[in-house]
């Protein structure tokens, strides 16, 4: 088809997956955008707060619900003029909470929106996101002589659709880390360090995406990213330090939930712990195979997306039993190493049925690059 094989097509085709999910969902649940936000039964506060501010009552997920009620509070305030007010609404982490300040800031039109645009435009910004993350990929995947149709793999990403599902921050995250990678490929430095800013403040795990495209290109190009990788740190440490100014710290032990010094244990309790089913077992298994595969295929490869992915593989072992019980939670945490996976499988393929498109340096890239008849082939 001939909407496979264009960057445009694809980009087409992601925001109507997107679309279509996010109101199956809507209309599964009587077209009431808070099944997004995912207010908890058992989180009175957050769920009080919630009806106050839209007038009504909202739609709650069992138990404590998920991420996107956090976003609303904070799309309500992303400036954090009232952190007291937000702190007795949130869990007692409003400190890790408030770090992932852009995708709110966003949702919430920099404060401006009311609640009840708010909660149509937080899955919004998702949806669009999406689209978005998918033409990055398909643009990194073209750029090596992959098909178009590789930018699928974001959109179809399960821990990212997951994420849509509860108004969660990875999808517009991963999607500026890719668009960050895409414009380092075009070695658009600015625009690189740009997208890699708005990550990381997206979602401060980004931090390790960056970390490790700076550490491959050391060791590749015996070169420091400086321009790329500088503006992301201060932009964290930064907001990071108003959070702080804004409101009081909270307990390490608590900050540091979903982290273990043990590598594999929260993976070992969890499968001991049995409250699993076998879903849950299938998607566990597939992203412990991926946690070793991705860095094997990254030493091997000259794609920047797959470099950064490195330090997600290496992060999955030291996760808690908290992140790993669940394939719910496990697709979320990792999805980046999901969609750079096929990224590689299928760039690997074209490899092999290319016996003299064998792996380039760097360099070799760069001054080949405006020459489309040698791009194809790497």
């Amino acid at each position: 088809m001939r909407l496979l094989r264009s960057r445009t097509g694809i980009t087409l085709l992601a925001l109507v997956i997107a679309t279509l999910a996010a109101v199956r969902l809507l209309a599964f649940f009587g077209w009431d955008p808070t099944v997004f936000t995912a207010f908890g039964a058992e989180a009175a506060a957050t769920t009080t707060y919630g009806e106050a501010k839209l007038g009504r009552e909202v739609l709650t997920r069992p138990h404590q619900g998920h991420d996107g009620k956090f976003f609303f509070v904070l799309a309500n305030d992303p400036l954090l003029l009232e952190p007291e007010r937000n702190a007795e609404v949130m869990d007692d982490r409003p400190v890790y909470r408030s770090q992932r300040m852009l995708y709110p800031l966003i949702a919430g039109g920099v404060g401006l929106f009311p609640p009840s645009a708010i909660v149509w435009a937080l899955p919004a910004v998702n949806v669009l996101a999406l689209a978005l993350g998918s033409w990055a990929v398909a643009s990194i995947a073209t750029r090596h002589g992959a098909p178009a149709w590789v930018g699928l793999a974001f959109v179809l990403n399960i821990g990212l659709l997951s994420e849509l599902f509860i108004d969660g921050a990875g999808i517009l995250a991963f999607s500026l880390a890719c668009l960050g990678a895409l414009a380092l490929e075009d070695e658009r430095h600015l625009a690189a360090a740009a997208a890699f800013t708005g990550a990381v403040l997206t979602r401060e795990v980004m931090a390790i995406f960056v970390a490790f495209i700076a550490l491959f290109w050391l060791i590749r190009r015996r070169a420091v990213l400086w321009r790329v990788a500088i503006p992301p740190a201060v932009a964290l440490l930064a907001w990071a330090g108003y959070v702080r100014l804004r409101i009081d710290a909270e307990p390490a032990s608590g900050y540091w939930r979903e982290l273990d010094i043990a590598p594999f244990m929260g993976l070992i309790d969890s499968l001991t712990a049995g409250v699993g089913n076998y879903v849950d077992y299938l998607v566990i298994g597939i992203f412990v195979v991926l946690i070793f595969l991705i860095p094997y295929r990254a030493w091997r490869s000259d794609v920047y997306l797959t470099w950064g992915a490195v330090g997600f593989a290496l992060l999955g072992p030291f996760l808690t039993w908290f992140v790993w019980q669940k394939s719910f939670d496990i697709s979320r945490a990792l999805a980046p190493l999901a969609t750079v996976f096929l990224l590689e499988f299928v760039l690997a393929r074209q490899r092999r049925r290319r016996p003299d498109s064998a792996l380039e340096p760097r360099d070799n890239f760069r001054s080949n690059r405006r020459d489309p008849i040698s791009r194809q082939y790497l």
